[in-house]
């Protein structure tokens, strides 16, 4: 039996114990980095060592076996998972946001997930509804045929909390979440993408499956609101971001100091001016994520003056994405030639970024459009969230 099914949560490991144990973790993680990429979703192995760590633990409500973990000690932990492997951080962010999202269901419904399931992980996807089902005895019953793409850690996860519509008697349509165990739908080999590989991030589908009356929920803005409560957003703000930033130029540190550039006859990378320049981008972009993550969690502090506008918080946290991605594209494009081989660090991570930010809640240009469309009053929707009122 594992500790994560062992401990109560008034046992719940120190701050500095969690840290340390996610620290632990990033040598085998880098290790399984090329293994995932091949798999198209994570290593059994990495899942396994997050959950022997109490990792899962650590984000999962303190209300379901959870341990309450604050923000800075989370944010420090899934620092260290990102800077090992960004796709397990990724979707640990995904079981515990959804996680989350699951709290808007009926409590009868959660009890007896966590009796069945007490190390329960959610994926989910919720941009739009994937499938119509209509009301039957004791439920509802998929009509023909449910498709869902993007489904980030369903290979690892134990339900899905997935988006619908129901089709009333009076034929109308309701929007609505059904909660699905990950035995019901079929995983579609279709992750086949440029970045971001390990993530798993496949399409689910099924056919006519029937959906328990408690499962489903047409509370969809409960649910929605349940993503947005406590203080998590601060916490991972700029995890990502800032793991993988680091482990770039450590990577590159690694590599340098050991050689030359031959055609420009320097016998030391260390010397040439424009390698200088890449390593002083990417350090200073770093220091600036740093500050942005420190400022956030700072803003938590009893007495702080709170963000208020997560608008704000989300713009804030693209830009540590764009920080990051000109920090690793400044030290690859100084890379030796043999640095484009696939079993390297840096052009994996600069791949890895560049698909997290094609993802809407990280998209810079979208983010940035919704915070100015607040700022200045114009039409169109500022909300992340699927479904939200427009201006």
């Amino acid at each position: 039996m594992t500790e994560t099914m062992q401990d109560a949560p008034s046992a719940a490991p120190s701050s500095a114990e969690l840290i340390g144990r996610a620290e632990s973790l990033i040598p085998l993680l880098r290790a399984n980095a090329v293994l995932g990429e091949e798999l198209g979703r994570l290593p059994d192995e990495n899942v396994r060592a997050v959950e022997e760590a109490g990792l899962f633990r650590m984000l999962r409500p303190a209300n379901r076996g959870g341990y309450g973990t604050d923000a800075a000690t989370a944010a420090a932990a899934m620092t260290h998972i990102a800077s090992g492997c960004p796709s397990t951080a990724w979707d640990m962010q995904i079981y515990f946001g959804i996680g989350r999202m699951a709290e808007g269901l009926p409590e009868e419904t959660l009890a007896e997930v966590y009796a069945e399931t007490p190390n329960a992980r959610f994926a989910g996807t919720f941009a739009a509804p994937g499938a119509v089902c209509v009301p039957v005895d004791g439920g509802y019953r998929i009509r023909g045929r449910g498709r869902w793409p993007f489904n980030s850690g369903c290979h690892h996860a134990h339900w899905d909390l997935l988006r619908l519509s129901v089709e009333e008697p009076g034929g109308g349509i309701a929007d609505a979440f059904a909660l699905n165990p990950l035995s019901q739908l079929t995983i579609v080999d279709d992750w086949h993408v440029m970045g971001a590989k390990a993530t798993g991030s496949n399409s689910v589908e099924c056919g006519e499956v029937f959906i328990p009356e408690p499962r489903l929920s047409r509370g969809v803005a409960d649910v929605f609101k349940s993503l947005g409560k406590g203080d998590a957003g601060y916490a991972f703000t700029a995890v990502l971001s800032l793991g993988m930033a680091r482990y770039a130029l450590e990577a590159f540190h690694d590599l340098a100091k050991g050689r030359g550039i031959r055609m420009l006859g320097y016998e030391r990378m260390y010397d040439s001016a424009i390698v200088q320049t890449a390593i002083a981008t990417a350090h200073a972009n770093i220091k600036m994520i740093e500050a942005h993550q420190q400022w956030a969690l700072s803003t938590l502090q009893p007495g702080a003056a709170r963000i208020t506008d997560p608008l704000q918080n989300q713009a804030s946290g693209t830009l540590c994405y764009k920080l990051a991605r000109e920090a690793i594209e400044r030290l690859f494009e100084v890379c030796p030639t043999d640095e484009i081989r696939l079993d390297r660090p840096i052009q994996r991570l600069l791949r890895d970024l560049i698909a997290f930010t094609h993802q809407g809640a990280m998209s810079p240009y979208q983010n940035w459009e919704r915070y100015g469309r607040h700022l200045v009053g114009a039409s169109g929707p500022t909300s992340l969230l699927p479904g939200a009122a427009k201006q």
